[in-house]
């Protein structure tokens, strides 16, 4: 439980870990490592504030016309897609300010886990529902080496 008594931003000294009369001491400051061709835009280390998120460092960058999320957290790095340079969302992130900027990012990198998570609990319930009624079929493709699977749709009884 972060005990630091004001927020901190990783990197400055004042966090405090489970204690809060523990002498005060500096959260490392760990950023995600860039890609060749990065351009970093963003750098917002871990921090709190009524929120403990000290474990979590996000960088904005972009590399190909492309705006990319660069976390990294306990569990280890993430790179996620974020959007399109030529859109608002590069003034938008401009326009706040740094602790701003990191609530946002961490919201947003909360949400794309979570839309992934749902995802896959979804796709996961479809296929074991198919597999349980029969409705999954296969066929090898031995020319091309591959083996198409899909699911059947499922029938529907008609009642008069």
């Amino acid at each position: 439980m972060c005990c630091c008594g004001k927020p901190t931003i990783n990197g400055e000294l004042g966090f405090r870990w489970n204690d809060p009369n523990a002498a005060p001491s500096v959260y490392p400051v760990n950023p995600p490592d860039l890609q060749e061709r990065d351009t970093l835009l963003y750098d917002e280390p871990g921090r709190c504030g009524g929120i403990d998120s000290h474990c979590h460092h996000f960088r904005v960058v972009s590399n190909g016309g492309a705006l990319y999320l660069l976390v990294r957290h306990g569990g280890g790095d993430e790179r996620h897609r974020f959007g399109w340079i030529k859109t608002a969302l590069p003034a938008a992130l401009a326009a706040l300010d740094s602790d701003q900027r990191y609530w946002f990012l961490c919201a947003a990198y909360h949400a794309i886990n979570n839309a992934a998570t749902d995802a896959r609990h979804s796709e996961h319930s479809r296929w074991t529902h198919a597999v349980a009624e029969g409705r999954v079929k296969h066929r090898k493709l031995p020319k091309r080496g591959v083996t198409k699977v899909w699911i059947e749709p499922s029938t529907i009884a008609a009642t008069a």
